[in-house]
């Protein structure tokens, strides 16, 4: 079992098709119009990711969702989701962020009025600043929305469940364990109040546990389930009379041309011969009609999974180990020396680095290139071919880096501050409470 794959962790993956494997990660293989981190093979996976391919395809509704921990800076790790959640943003979709101050209050002992404080001025003027356009941004302490269903949802999962797939001990607090629910409604909840559409969740590989737990409660919470591996069969849930169900689905199945269809009562299934029908469509309609008899429906959330950035002095890149990251707040000649000092894959000498030549590809500095400082794939292969040649030494390539990271961190600064006149336009105002 590969017990570093773990949210709270500041350990780094080191073997990704292993944790694939384990926990059925298919490869990502869609054409996302040349975006970087696809075609960098930066995302190492995705969970049904098909349904926002096709929603982006037939410009039809979808939700793109993501969180924040107001624990400190945000730093450039952090930059990658926000870049992603741009990108679906510029494809259609409705996004909505989470502010996740209880989770800081929890674990980090951050007060909710510093966790907002955090949020704004580390993160959401930072968001605008990349190119951000307005969105749902609100914070879990101040939502009854969000409180309210993570108390629903609560009743789906069980204490053995989260010890399987957090490894939470006995002594854990109980808001502790309650945060991944609470995240779970922030997944769904979009769902719940705008209607069901596909979700994409962008995110680290070692936050797909909290996508595993989200999925697998949404199918719990629907009466309908649909298999399609022969033909079309709609099975039923729960204890109740399925007749008024098995109706709906069998109108449901006609309006997206189904035929050959036959109800089995006594097993609560309806199939279908399903050559002519259009299952993209099918999930959708089949989640709104069953609205009518469960407000609680939704179609399970999709993700895509990033690899982790690595720390400038290695492992996971993570705000816990401030020196080995970049916040996207700092002072740029703090960024520069904090580049210059940061562990490479160079060789252990001038020399040897010109004979031999190092690796890129186990470099931290070079990791900055591909994810954030080199947006031209011929810059990069250049930085990399000269790297491995012998032609590149670190302490240049270093510098090179310190001073793009240092030219980014001045613009995102100037633009920060004319994000300051915006921020009304992203911040959820909420009357229940």
């Amino acid at each position: 079992m590969m017990n570093e794959v773990n949210p709270w962790s500041s350990s780094q993956i080191e073997d990704y098709e292993r944790m694939r494997k384990e926990f059925g990660i298919p490869e990502f293989n869609f054409d996302m119009d040349n975006n970087i981190f696809a075609r960098r093979n930066l995302i190492i996976g995705h969970r049904d990711f098909s349904k926002i391919y096709e929603s982006i395809k037939r410009k039809s509704k979808f939700y793109a969702m993501t969180g924040l921990m107001p624990s400190g800076d945000m730093h450039i790790g952090n930059k990658t989701v926000i870049d992603l959640i741009i990108y679906f943003q510029s494809k259609g979709a409705d996004v909505h962020i989470a502010v996740a101050d209880l989770e800081s209050y929890a674990t980090r002992g951050i007060s909710l009025e510093r966790g907002r404080q955090l949020a704004v001025e580390n993160f959401l003027l930072n968001y605008i600043a990349l190119g951000l356009k307005p969105c749902d941004f609100y914070f879990q302490s101040e939502s009854a929305k969000v409180q309210k269903f993570s108390y629903i949802l609560s009743k789906e999962v069980n204490m053995s469940e989260m010890k399987a797939i957090y490894g939470f001990e006995d002594a854990k607090r109980m808001l502790e364990i309650e945060s991944p629910l609470i995240q779970a409604s922030d997944i769904l909840s979009p769902q719940i109040y705008g209607g069901p559409a596909p979700t994409i969740v962008p995110v680290g590989a070692d936050q797909d546990p909290h996508i595993r737990l989200t999925r697998d409660i949404s199918s719990r919470m629907n009466i309908f389930r649909l298999n399609t591996e022969n033909g079309i069969e709609i099975s039923i849930g729960g204890n109740d009379d399925p007749a008024d169900a098995m109706k709906i689905a069998e109108k449901t199945l006609r309006s997206n041309n189904a035929d050959k269809i036959y109800k089995n009562p006594k097993y609560r299934t309806v199939r279908a011969d399903g050559e002519n029908v259009d299952l993209f469509n099918l999930t959708e309609d089949l989640a709104m009609a069953e609205r009518t008899i469960n407000k609680f429906s939704t179609i399970a959330p999709s993700s895509i999974i990033m690899r982790l950035e690595t720390g400038i002095k290695g492992g996971k890149m993570s705000k816990s180990v401030p020196e080995s990251t970049i916040s996207l707040n700092e002072d740029p000649e703090s960024a520069r020396k904090k580049i210059m000092r940061g562990v490479t894959g160079g060789r252990e000498t001038v020399e040897e680095q010109k004979k031999l030549g190092g690796n890129p590809y186990a470099c931290p500095i070079f990791e900055l290139y591909m994810y954030h400082l080199s947006k031209d794939d011929k810059d990069l292969g250049s930085i990399a071919e000269d790297c491995k040649s012998g032609k590149r030494m670190c302490g240049e390539c270093k510098r090179e880096a310190a001073d793009r990271m240092s030219t980014m961190l001045v613009e995102l600064r100037e633009k920060r501050e004319e994000a300051r006149t915006k921020i009304d336009q992203y911040i959820r105002v909420e009357n229940e409470l």
